[in-house]
């Protein structure tokens, strides 16, 4: 009887010492996969799978469902076009005339009630109203009731669009467009409107377009809050008054913020004492 129990039990040590090994050698070779030859074409005959190889997948949001397309970005939020690289005239004599400053709303027909402060500001300022924008006409009504100056964004608008706004009263037209649109776009409007180079891209050629057609031209000079951050805010202010120190005259556009609004009207202040005024946009002499 101890005998047999004996056999049995060899036995059943023995077949655990070989499942272990036959474990340990399947892992090894789970392990090595990547080693093994790569099956054919026609794989048939090699008698081997072609082992699974790691993939890296990187994903995509592109399109018009992705994130991306979630909102649209500002292209004035960008720091980098913070200051324009355009030819200013130089010929100013701060004692014998004051500087000109002009600021321009940029999203004021997307600003809602933010831009309520602006426009009711004694402070002249000029505020852009999108064709596209809720209540487009509404809005530039309100600002123009309110003796401020409007112009037309235009770098996303049909010339028909534009067009109904400058009839409205509209002073002008701000957009950042490559020669072809810009030209097509000023031939199709009024003469008469004011041109503003909103200068956002490198194809941007609205002022060569505007000097080919004889038009009236401005060159958006500094975005004062391509950064919400107010130290940065207060130091593109500084830098816009030191253009027009040394060159006559500046243009500055800021969104319809209220930390923007608070700064304004403290650099006024400042800009006044130092030489500088806060004038319509079509008061600068360029």
């Amino acid at each position: 009887m101890r005998g047999v129990s004996t056999a049995f039990w060899s036995i059943v040590l023995i077949g655990s010492t070989v499942s272990i090994g036959a474990g340990f050698v399947g892992g090894r070779s789970i392990g090595l996969a990547g080693a093994l030859p790569v099956a054919g074409r026609h794989g048939m005959d090699d008698g081997l799978p072609s082992p699974i190889r790691q993939r890296l997948l990187r994903r995509s949001l592109f399109g018009v469902h992705s994130l991306d397309a979630a909102g649209a970005a500002d292209p004035f939020g960008d720091p980098e076009m913070g200051v324009t690289e355009h030819p200013r005239p130089s010929a100013f004599d701060p004692q014998l005339s004051r500087a000109k400053i002009a600021v321009i709303v940029v999203d004021a027909g997307r600003a809602g009630p933010g831009i309520g402060p602006f426009v009711g500001s004694p402070l002249p300022f000029t505020l852009a109203v999108a064709p596209g924008d809720d209540d487009a006409q509404a809005t530039a009504e309100t600002i123009l009731a309110a003796g401020k100056t409007v112009v037309v964004d235009a770098s996303g608008a049909s010339a028909a669009s534009v067009t109904r706004l400058l009839r409205a009263g509209a002073a002008g037209v701000m957009a950042s467009l490559d020669l072809h649109r810009a030209t097509a776009l000023l031939r199709a409007i009024d003469r008469n409107a004011l041109i503003v180079d909103a200068s956002l891209a490198e194809d941007d050629d609205v002022a060569r377009a505007a000097r080919n057609l004889h038009r009236r031209l401005f060159v958006r000079d500094v975005i004062a809050d391509a950064r919400d951050d107010t130290t940065y805010v207060d130091f593109m202010l500084r830098d816009a008054l030191a253009l027009a120190q040394k060159t006559g005259t500046a243009i500055v556009a800021v969104h319809a913020r209220t930390q923007t609004f608070t700064a304004l009207s403290h650099f006024a202040d400042r800009a006044s004492r130092d030489g500088a005024d806060i004038v319509p946009l079509n008061q600068l002499d360029r």
